[in-house]
């Protein structure tokens, strides 16, 4: 059965032949019609979850694996605004969301109506754009047509984001009918071709000669083949270095330096002179390291060119001299013009990469049971071939002091950074993933925020959790400040004594817990092979986890 309203018909008509197939709605009345549509379709993946908040995180997950758009339907009132936390991480991140909100006609809101507000540009200042489909536009098809291939042009086009569209519907709801009868028109939009003009060329080509220090910095970027294959090509050349991080996905670990916190921490200012950078290269979103931030802020950079669409403009380091609208393989197209230079650049930043790695391996060794033990361990354990969530906070910030092993690849919620919703995306990626295996690595005050993510989701069986329980917000103990106030403990770091497992438990989901090494060791290889989703719970020390980190960074200093 589908929608006596043509408007609805033309909608999911097209959705379905641009090849977009997962659907997660959220219950109500409003939208049901829109919901039977779909499920009247037949070949659509759609998933039910009554918690919008978790449902726009999954779906977040799901678009995430996949790079396709994912719909997300909600009824009218409210619901749209709780999909609001995983919009702005979409934003952010540019993952493909096509938000659809059922809402009341026009004329019902503010007049007192059950389930109405203004939801026309709810989100305005996070999607890429917005559409609202009234009934009265039925007698015009073509329009229809237009604007809905538009707006999915939108979310998937150039640069990927979320879009809404809100429907407002008028009663009566559930009137159906059993044909598709709608030809729909298909609009197609072919790819701008990125290049560099001569004059652009040339500017880049004698600023690239001249420069004895070249960093390329990579942030947050979807894990690509060939682009890791030109970085590695480039890294040859003695003035240049990739500093990268996990959520970098770039794999050539004997050349890239990974653990930027860890090579820079201890350089003081005048220290610092001999690694700073003439040229600096970006790519990608989010750099987790404040060190990295903060140093380039404060020695500002000749030159800095960032590799983006020209809409994202990101001055991050305050030197930004050039947006190139374009792939790094149209850098290497035009790299044979670029002249070898004599530096010694690169064997300096590898003779700190070694010698720091010393000082770490030697320091890690030797310390008692907390969350930096804990982190040593899951970074050598985990898998090869691998995908692994990090949650955000400590979590994320730990492991970033570790290396990595081949071929896993690293996600995280870091558009916006938020611990809400690390669970429901990784449930979300787990599904998308088939019999992949999937880590989330992440702390308790972010497992319980996210409690729902279980409740009316799938529970994909190649999931692994494991919550790093130090009973409270951790990192409020190691950055500088919060230890300065009266009220850390209960208003800060939201201290507690609770397990997660009794929460797990209610769930049906099978866990284990480790309180020392010797557990640690003893049980992970069963959490690992486990035939179903588990979690593990890991308990560190609250109050001693702050004094090794910082032990840490100071043996870090005596490099």
């Amino acid at each position: 059965m589908f929608s006596d309203k043509a408007i609805i018909r033309r909608l999911v008509k097209i959705i379905q032949a641009k090849g977009i197939f997962q659907i997660v709605t959220s219950p109500g009345s409003r939208n049901a019609p829109i919901i039977q549509t779909f499920y009247g379709v037949g070949d659509m993946e759609m998933y039910s979850i009554p918690d919008e908040r978790v449902a726009g995180f999954f779906a977040l997950g799901l678009a995430m694996k996949s790079k396709m758009p994912v719909v997300l339907l909600c009824t009218s009132g409210s619901a749209v605004v709780n999909y609001g936390p995983a919009v702005v991480e979409a934003y952010y991140q540019n993952i493909p969301l096509i938000v659809i909100s059922a809402d009341r006609p026009a004329y019902y809101i503010d007049q007192g109506h059950g389930q109405s507000m203004r939801q026309d540009g709810v989100f305005n200042n996070y999607i890429r754009g917005s559409l609202t489909l009234t009934e009265s536009m039925q007698s015009q098809p073509w329009f229809v047509d237009s604007k809905i291939n538009e707006i999915i042009e939108k979310a998937h086009g150039e640069t990927l984001g979320p879009v809404h569209i809100n429907v407002p519907l008028d009663e009566p709801l559930y009137q159906f009918q059993s044909e598709m009868e709608e030809e729909v028109r298909l609009i197609e939009y072919p790819k701008r071709l990125k290049v560099l003009d001569k004059a652009g060329l040339s500017r880049l080509t004698e600023i690239w000669n001249r420069s004895n220090r070249v960093m390329i910095l990579v942030g947050q970027m979807s894990p690509t083949d060939e682009f890791n294959r030109l970085l590695s090509q480039f890294s040859k050349d003695k003035n240049v270095v990739v500093l990268c991080e996990h959520t970098s996905n770039l794999f050539d670990y004997n050349q890239f330096i990974h653990q930027i916190d860890r090579a820079i921490y201890s350089l003081s200012d005048e220290q610092w002179l001999d690694y700073h950078p003439d040229l600096l290269i970006t790519f990608g979103k989010e750099i987790v390291s404040k060190k990295i931030k903060k140093i380039l802020l404060r020695t500002r950079v000749e030159e800095h060119w960032h590799f983006g669409s020209k809409l994202e403009q990101r001055d991050t380091f305050g030197s930004l001299t050039q947006i190139i609208d374009a792939t790094v393989h149209t850098l290497w197209d035009y790299s044979d013009k670029f002249d070898p230079v004599d530096s010694s650049y690169y064997e300096r930043w590898q003779k700190r990469k070694t010698t720091v790695a010393v000082q770490h391996n030697e320091f890690v060794q030797k310390i008692n049971w907390s969350d930096l033990k804990v982190w040593s361990y899951l970074m050598n354990a985990l898998p090869d071939n691998s995908h692994i969530h990090l949650g955000n906070s400590a979590s994320i910030r730990y492991s970033l002091l570790f290396d990595s092993k081949p071929n896993q690849l690293f996600y995280s919620n870091r558009g916006v950074s938020g611990i809400d919703g690390c669970t429901s995306t990784a449930v979300g990626f787990s599904q998308a993933a088939d019999s992949e295996p999937v880590f989330l690595i992440t702390g308790d005050i972010s497992f319980m925020y996210d409690s729902n993510a279980f409740w009316h989701t799938p529970r994909p069986k190649n999931l692994k959790i494991v919550v790093v329980n130090n009973n409270g917000g951790g990192i409020f103990r190691f950055i500088p400040g919060p230890q300065k106030t009266d009220v850390l403990d209960k208003f800060l770091e939201t201290s507690h004594e609770n397990s997660v497992l009794p929460l797990v438990k209610s769930f049906g989901i099978k866990t284990f817990q480790a309180r020392s090494n010797d557990d640690l060791q003893e049980i992970f290889q069963n959490f690992v092979l486990c035939p179903s989703l588990a979690v593990l719970e890991i308990n560190t020390p609250r109050k001693e986890n702050d004094k090794i980190l910082k032990e840490y960074f100071n043996n870090l200093s005596k490099t």
